[in-house]
């Protein structure tokens, strides 16, 4: 006798044991379901992928395996509370390991208030380079550092007359020395969009102007107490808008020039002016004879000061991610909140370090600091990632080709910020947990320049006033994106359809993505998510967006399917960017600016200059958590009916995370 998966649940609730031979099938036809799921999830066919895992534990609730991967199915596809209940219900019945336990942990903190409420991080010294240390790279009295969007970073040593640069594991890549002339007494270095470096001189009383290599295009100033002139010029800023700021310590004043060198103004009377900033339309110059720090707009007028009774001899200053400004004072890193100028000691180093000098936030949210006395450079991380670890997940496996295989797979903070500078010797992969062998990384967030988009165009009864510039937009952005990958188009109309797939033509695109008809029933949520689900699916390590033209308004029905935090959730949990582009003049809807923040992208206006051009240089310079990594399996293939367990570990100096999915070979 056959019996139902209700009935098969309903006598394991009352205890009864079932039948030997019906156990095994009842087992095997839930493996088969499990199978699916997996399957179609690293297709990502997630919604599909999760019927599959119910059926699974609908057959066999004691399938764990269906369980841990249901919830997998539910992260990717969005629904984050309800992968939240499913792990820990998974947790509760005492079958979850570590790594389930870290993984609730790591989602507790992200949904709800976890983020809002998280506390004030403190540092500590996890890494450091010392230049006289026996076999290690020799550098004397480092004045500066300046981390890069690639997880690289300069180190200004003013003691070497060099300029070096190292990667994220501590690694020297190279030595930049101002070519033939060389440097002279090198202070600060500032590299600007282009590539180009500018390098303050101390000792030769300028300011270098460099090619990415190094090596000296022109100087700017000379020894003097005149406009535009310079006595020990120390640190350097620029503003966002072509101008770039110096300290004049030997004239005790900050002196402004354009990028071609061209003196524009000083801001005389400073009192031993050392680190600089800029933010906001504010110059903020420390004043270490005085203690604190003197705030100026960008003309040189006083604002006001920060920091008189907590300062005790501030020099470099650096802003972090979120608008906090850095100051190195002694042997602490301080932050100030600008907007209650409060100060919290971020880190103290004086168990290490003898004087710090300059710091700046790294793009993996730590610290670099230098200590120009003994000849350190500090990494200083948060105490909370040194025991907790950065989060992994593996987003998917390739396995078509097997045993060649290829893990997609993200590394991030535990506040979801990306983790860059990862090589593929951070990186230790396994199967049923022995090494795989050899592995390379194929594609990594700061090297991958692809670009992949869907482009959304809205078609409520209000767009069809913008339908003439509509059209020219659509194909701006088709040309502009294929010069360096793909796009796609879908309307948002009473029914969300892809009108156009990836490689159609400028014309053909334009065309198609305005055909759908005006309603206002247009469904904004359906066609996000198609457009998302159509990226996810498509095989490419690129980076993803969503383009959305628009009113700036959704409407009524904007969220009757998904709601605007499970279309963020998707979005973000798969690595794809929001862009919201108003084509009308009333700003854009709070829901759209959400999507934009939470995702990692930005809202735009096309009325502004440059257009939809400074939408497609947004997102291509847009820095993900994805990796790619290759290898030959060394397990059988089995027909594809064996799971093969996939286990990733990440290092980054003293911090690492892991992730644990799985795969099935093709079946022959």
């Amino acid at each position: 006798m056959k019996l139902t998966a209700t009935a098969i649940c309903f006598l394991a609730l009352l205890g009864l044991r079932l039948p030997a031979e019906t156990l095994d099938i009842t087992a095997a036809r839930s493996d088969d379901q499990f199978r699916s799921g997996v399957q179609v999830f690293h297709r990502g066919l997630f919604n599909e992928a999760i019927v599959f895992f119910e059926k699974a534990i609908s057959l066999l609730p004691s399938n764990l395996s269906a369980q841990s991967w249901l919830g997998r199915g539910l992260l990717q596809s969005g629904y984050e509370q309800e992968a939240l209940r499913t792990w820990e219900r998974l947790a509760g019945s005492g079958k979850g390991g570590a790594l389930l336990r870290d993984q609730i942990q790591v989602l507790r903190a992200r949904t709800g208030l976890g983020r809002e409420l998280a506390p004030a991080a403190a540092f500590a010294v996890s890494a450091e380079i010392d230049g006289a240390a026996r076999g290690g790279y020799p550098f004397r009295r480092p004045t500066a550092v300046r981390p890069r969007a690639d997880g690289t970073f300069f180190v200004v040593a003013f003691g070497s007359n060099e300029v070096l640069r190292f990667d994220a594991n501590f690694r020297l890549v190279a030595s930049l020395k101002g070519g033939l002339e060389g440097f002279d007494h090198p202070y600060d270095v500032l590299e600007t969009g282009d590539g180009t470096l500018f390098v303050s001189e101390y000792g030769g009383n300028r300011i270098a102007k460099c090619g990415p290599n190094g090596d000296k295009i022109t100087t700017i100033g000379k020894k003097g107490r005149g406009d535009g002139q310079l006595l020990g010029p120390q640190y350097l800023a620029e503003d966002g808008r072509g101008y770039l700021y110096v300290t004049d310590w030997g004239n005790s004043r900050v002196v402004k020039y354009d990028f071609e060198g061209v003196f524009i103004l000083a801001i005389g009377a400073v009192a031993g002016p050392t680190g600089i900033a800029v933010r906001d339309e504010r110059l903020y110059v420390s004043e270490k004879s005085r203690k604190r720090i003197a705030i100026f707009d960008l003309n040189g007028n006083p604002l006001g000061s920060l920091g008189e009774g907590t300062l005790q001899g501030p020099e470099g200053l650096g802003f972090t991610a979120s608008g906090g400004l850095l100051a190195a004072d002694g042997n602490l890193v301080r932050e100030c909140d600008i907007e209650s100028e409060t100060w919290t000691v971020r880190g103290d180093t004086s168990a290490r370090t003898t004087r710090l000098v300059h710091q700046a936030a790294g793009p993996n949210g730590d610290i670099l600091a230098v200590d120009f006395d003994s000849n350190l450079v500090v990494l200083l991380s948060r105490t909370s990632a040194l025991y907790a670890g950065l989060v992994v997940r593996l987003q998917r496996v390739n396995a078509v080709k097997f045993p060649e295989v290829f893990v997609d797979l993200s590394v991030e903070s535990r506040s979801g910020s990306p983790v860059v500078g990862l090589g593929i010797n951070n990186f230790i992969v396994t199967e049923s947990r022995f090494s795989v062998g050899a592995t390379t990384l194929v594609a990594s967030n700061t090297a991958t320049t692809a670009v992949e988009a869907a482009i959304v165009v809205e078609r409520s009864p209000g767009f069809e006033a913008f339908r003439a510039e509509a059209g020219g937009l659509i194909g701006e952005l088709r040309d502009l994106i294929a010069r360096n990958g793909r796009a796609m188009a879908v309307s948002a109309g009473e029914r969300a359809t892809k009108e156009a797939d990836f490689g159609e033509t400028r014309l053909r695109m334009a065309a198609q993505a305005l055909q759908a008809a005006p309603s206002s029933r247009w469904r904004f949520d359906i066609a996000a998510r198609m457009a998302g689900d159509a990226l996810v699916q498509a095989p490419s390590g690129a980076k993803r967006a969503v383009v959305f033209l628009t009113t700036g308004s959704l409407g009524a029905n904007a969220f009757r399917t998904y709601s605007v935090g499970e279309i963020a959730a998707f979005l973000r949990n798969n690595a794809v960017a929001f862009y919201p582009v108003s084509l009308g003049s009333q700003g854009i809807d709070e829901d759209l600016a959400f999507l934009a923040r939470e995702t990692g992208g930005k809202a735009f206006s096309a009325t502004l200059p440059g257009g939809v051009a400074e939408v497609v240089r947004e997102l291509s310079a847009r820095i993900t958590p994805s990796y790619t990594i290759r290898y030959i399996s060394p397990s059988p293939a089995n027909f594809g009916q064996t799971y093969i367990p996939v286990e990733i570990e990440a290092t980054l100096q003293k911090v690492s995370g892991r992730d644990e999915a799985g795969y099935f070979a093709p079946p022959s």
